[in-house]
Formats: structure tokens, sequence, C-alpha cells
């Protein structure tokens, strides 16, 4: 219980932390002036440094969930974050009467991500592992992850995928899911051990190859390709990982095994609908909004 108050606790940090730095970057980035100076202006600005402080938090938060809990309840949860983010984007536009509001189809992505998650959760009945890495798991997966980034990144290079943003997003999903279960890896260890832990730098790398996976899709294709992906194979590779890294149990049985695969299809499904509709929503809206191209990023991009 602890874990998952922790856990909603670091998504709800994260979904405040998304609308305020998203509305102040959009604001602060939009007009005239050089790079250089717009950005001098988002420095400056309160909501921007709030949010980066929120997002911190809500890191700190992340890490202290999955400290005391276990990988297969602390990520999935998280995916909550999208439905908080969408509800606060909601309400801070509605004082905006440029800017539409969250349509229906994005609501009822946002009700099966959180019907998903129920049903996951409760047939899941998860049971604590070892709550230390198996030898081999992670370093297989961290080399896999080298491997597919590296063959997918050749690919695009040379311009023989036709849909290079998806699987340059999907690279990226399987970093930020792997950078949970690492996350939790190193955070087993003691401190005193950090400096020589494999484990440590390949968080580090991990994440970054992560970032900069992202940012290569959405300058490769449109959101609506990339973001969803992304988004929706994260807490699918920490569940997928937490099983054979940390020794992790579900409820057994067929019926059981069926319902909890149910609900995991039903939470990437209303993450991928999230995504799609507001990818969807913003690619069809004109230039009237004051903000600028900036502020038709939505909500949804900034998770990941």
């Amino acid at each position: 219980m602890t874990a998952a108050l922790l856990a909603l606790a670091s998504a709800s940090a994260y979904a405040v932390s998304t609308v305020i730095g998203h509305r102040a970057a959009a604001y602060a980035l939009s007009g005239d002036g050089s790079w250089w100076s717009r950005a001098g202006r988002l420095l400056r600005r309160p909501g921007f440094v709030l949010g980066q402080a929120l997002g911190a938090l809500g890191l700190v938060l992340h890490a202290a969930a999955l400290a005391v809990g276990l990988v297969v309840v602390v990520q999935p949860i998280l995916c909550v974050g999208l439905v908080l983010a969408l509800a606060l984007g909601a309400l801070v536009d509605r004082r905006h009467p440029d800017r539409p509001l969250p349509g229906r189809g994005q609501w009822w992505s946002a009700g099966m991500v959180v019907a998903g998650l129920v049903v996951f959760l409760t047939s899941a009945a998860p049971t604590a592992g070892s709550g230390a890495a198996v030898s081999w798991a992670l370093p297989a997966a961290v080399g896999a992850l080298a491997a597919a980034s590296a063959a997918v990144g050749f690919a695009v290079h040379r311009g023989r995928l036709r849909r290079p943003a998806a699987a340059l997003a999907a690279c990226s999903g399987l970093a930020f899911g792997l950078t949970g279960v690492l996350l939790k890896a190193v955070l087993a260890l003691p401190v005193t051990a950090w400096p020589l832990a494999w484990a440590v730098y390949a968080l580090v790398g991990v994440g970054l190859a992560g970032t900069a996976l992202a940012q290569w899709s959405y300058a490769a294709g449109p959101l609506v390709q990339s973001q969803p992906v992304a988004s929706a194979l994260e807490p699918v590779v920490a569940v997928a990982l937490a099983g054979p890294v940390f020794a992790e149990g579900l409820a057994g049985g067929p019926v059981a095994h069926l319902v909890q695969l149910a609900g995991l299809v039903l939470l990437v499904a209303g993450v991928v609908g999230v995504g799609r509709c507001a990818t969807a929503r913003d690619a069809r809206r004109g230039s009237s909004d004051p903000a600028g191209d900036e502020d038709r990023v939505p909500v949804l991009a900034s998770y990941g």
C-alpha cells in the first residue's frame, strides 16, 4: 500500500510538472527574439522553475516507491499520470476559449487506463521476489537494448525504415521501461557501493539514450507515430522484466493470467488512445493560438 501511494504521488507530481512546465515553455518560447533570448525568458519564468522542481519531486517519489515496492505495482501506476495531466490540462484550458478541450475519445481512453490498471493489479496479486537483480537478466536486457537501438539508429540513418519515428519511439519506450528496473536495482545496493556498481552507470546511460531516442523520434515524424508507442511500451517492459530480474511473481493459473493480460492490454490501449487522440487533435488545430506552435505539443509529449 505504501508503494502504491508513493507511486500515485509520483504520478501526480509528474502530471502537475508536465502541465505547468508545458504552459510556461509555450509562452516563453513563442514570440520574437533569438533562441538564446527565448531560452532566457523560459529560465526566468516561475512556472518553469516550479515545473522542474515538481519533476524532481516526482523522481524522488518514484525512487521511494521502487525502494519499498514491486516494479509490477509501481510502474503501471505511473501511467495514471497521463490521466491526471489530461484532467489538469483541461481544467487550466477552460480559462482559454481558443484552446480546445480534450474530446470524448481522450476521456474514454483515460478511463481505459484506470480500468486496465485496476483489473491488472487486482488480478495479479503480486508477490515479492529476491529484491536483488538476478545476475544475468539485467545485463542481458541492457545489451539487447543497446543492440536494438544501434540497429534501428543505423537503419533510420540509412533511410531503410518506412516509419522511423515509430521505430525510434519503440526503442525509447524500451529504454524508459528498463530505466525503472535499473533504478530499483541501484536502490537495492548500499550507497557506498554505487561508485563501482555497473548498474549506476547503466542507469545513467540508458536514461540518456532513452531521452535522445525520444527526441530523435519527434524529429523523424509526427507525434502520433511516436509518443503513443513509447508510452505504451514503458510499463509493458517493466512488468515483463520484473519476473526474470527480481523474481517478482503474479497470481498463477490460466484464468488469472488471462485477466492480467486483459488488464494490461486495456491499460496499454488506453495509453495509446490518449496519445493518438491528443496528437491528432493538435495536428488539426490552426495557428490562432497565441502561444504559438510550442503550445500545440500534447500533454502526453512530456512523458517518457
